[in-house]
């Protein structure tokens, strides 16, 4: 009887170990790079000068896990960048491209004492918000589709609140359009191919 009724409590606790229910929240502070330079159309004058500048901004997140740590993260990231347009050194045309990036990811987290590495992947759904000054978006109604990958680094100081340092790549399937104004040769056009890495530093609250 004993026997039967430790492996009862077992199998309930194994049960309880494989569903463990996680739900988080966090914030964090951006840092990258967009790795692809992009080109202007080989009829045009005007050339983008090389972006020599980082990419900065700002994320939210929500995680739910289940099954051991694995479940679902979505982010919602905006980042800043910027290039400059110019012809001949004479005239240019700063652009600054502001970028909101809606993102679902399959996540793992692994709980290691008061340390957590997570990491995941899934679809982006990028879409820019800016028409600043000379510089106009073709498309900017439009969003771009892409991929997705990161881990994050999290050390918890209590129970819930926890310090995380994150990494992410994102690479969109489809051009981005630019149309650039006030240069004298016209109306140039500028694509790219988002190649962003980026790091964050934030701070995360467990609820569960």
């Amino acid at each position: 009887m004993k026997k039967i009724i430790a492996m009862a409590v077992t199998a309930v606790l194994l049960v309880s170990a494989t569903f463990a229910l996680d739900l988080e929240f966090g914030g964090r502070a951006i840092l990258g790079r967009n790795l692809d330079p992009g080109k202007t159309l080989k009829d045009s004058a005007v050339e983008a000068k090389e972006d020599k500048t980082f990419d900065f901004g700002f994320g939210v997140y929500g995680n739910f896990a289940l099954f051991g740590g694995l479940g679902i993260q979505a982010e919602a990231n905006y980042i800043k960048s910027s290039m400059t347009f110019e012809r001949d050194g004479n005239s240019s045309v700063p652009y600054e491209m502001h970028m909101l990036d809606l993102a679902p990811m399959v996540w793992l987290n692994l709980d290691l004492w008061k340390f957590t590495i997570g990491f995941g992947a899934g679809p982006d759904f990028a879409i820019q918000v800016n028409s600043v000054g000379e510089v106009k978006n073709a498309k900017k109604q439009d969003f771009k589709m892409g991929l997705i990958a990161g881990a994050d680094f999290k050390f918890y100081f209590t129970d819930h609140l926890g310090l995380v340092l994150s990494g992410r790549y994102i690479m969109d399937w489809d051009k981005h359009e630019v149309e650039v104004y006030g240069v004298q040769t016209g109306i140039p056009e500028y694509s790219f191919n988002r190649k962003t890495i980026y790091g964050g530093l934030g701070l995360e609250w467990k609820i569960i």
